[in-house]
């Protein structure tokens, strides 16, 4: 999901652990936004979006799309065109004879081939990661990571103003790109981990990162010493710019769960419940119940879902 550090984890396992994620200079560039940088393959991210656009969505608006459709069903369209034929992998689809085509996917994939493992990092892989299956040699691996919905909301609302991305929007983001990665990943070995395990234990966490790539995932980790030097260099608090905030009133949730009670600064009830439902599902995150009932977990029915395991 945007905003929950993604790029800090992708880069402390790319600088530490020796994960490649491309050449730079192919890379989304650090910016005032994002200082230390993304670790995005930028053509993998511009061809994340045509994937998106061939739904008629974007990374912000993904309410019904579909995390099967995209390059399969181009694929049965385009009379089992694929990357490997080497045929032009291009259909047109749509009244404005927009067309779709999977060039840059196929220029990333070639990137990546270029390495023993690659990391590929972009929060529209929760949405898009089923549509690339067909271009994969081999299932891969996921480390899933979570931050805490307010926070994501209030990031996503701070950064792109209040008329763009209000709370009420950050909040069903969350719980759609949640609900689509878990769903997407199920079938697939996957590390778990989140924004608080991270910063409340680099060091021991990357460790347990590597350990768990390697013991359970079996994917040849390389990196043998994870550097303190990199960590101090690369976690800077500053950038966490929202931090939830406890409060002394606390609502009861199901399964045992409790979390601070939140007031709308509008004054918006909606507002209010996609926190409630929002902090329930972040709930069933932390302790693991989610996890082990992706398939039948019961989502809150508070917003437009995206489509997943024929939902």
């Amino acid at each position: 999901m945007h905003r929950s550090s993604t790029s800090l984890l992708a880069g402390l396992l790319s600088e530490t652990l020796d994960l490649p994620v491309g050449p730079k200079h192919r890379l989304i560039q650090p910016n005032f936004d994002n200082e230390k940088g993304f670790y995005e393959l930028l053509d993998a991210v511009l061809a994340n979006d045509n994937v998106m656009k061939y739904q008629k969505r974007d990374y912000g608006n993904v309410e019904n799309i579909s995390v099967k459709k995209g390059c399969q069903d181009i694929l049965e369209v385009g009379g089992g065109v694929s990357l490997n034929n080497g045929d032009k992998y291009e259909v047109e689809v749509g009244r404005q004879g927009w067309k779709f085509n999977f060039k840059l996917g196929e220029s990333s994939i070639e990137v990546w081939n270029e390495y023993p493992i690659f990391l590929q990092k972009d929060p529209r892989m929760c949405l898009t990661l089923g549509s690339w299956y067909p271009f994969f040699s081999k299932p891969p691996a996921v480390i899933w990571t979570y931050r805490n919905p307010i926070e994501v909301a209030s990031s996503m609302n701070k950064r792109d103003g209040n008329n763009i991305f209000p709370l009420s929007r950050g909040l069903s983001l969350w719980l759609q790109y949640t609900r689509a990665g878990l769903e997407n990943a199920v079938g697939l070995c996957t590390v778990f981990t989140s924004n608080k395990l991270v910063f409340g234990d680099v060091e021991g966490e990357l460790e347990r990162i590597r350990r768990d790539l390697r013991g359970v995932c079996g994917v040849e980790v390389t990196g043998d010493v994870i550097s303190k030097e990199i960590i101090n260099e690369f976690v800077d608090m500053k950038l966490q710019h929202q931090h939830a905030k406890d409060n002394v009133q606390h609502i009861k949730g199901v399964r045992g769960c409790e979390f601070p009670t939140w007031k709308s600064p509008q004054n918006k009830p909606r507002e209010e419940k996609l926190y409630e439902a929002a902090m329930q599902v972040y709930c069933d995150l932390e302790s693991g119940y989610l996890y082990d009932h992706v398939e039948d977990y019961e989502w809150p029915g508070l917003v437009g879902y995206v489509n997943v395991l024929g939902g």
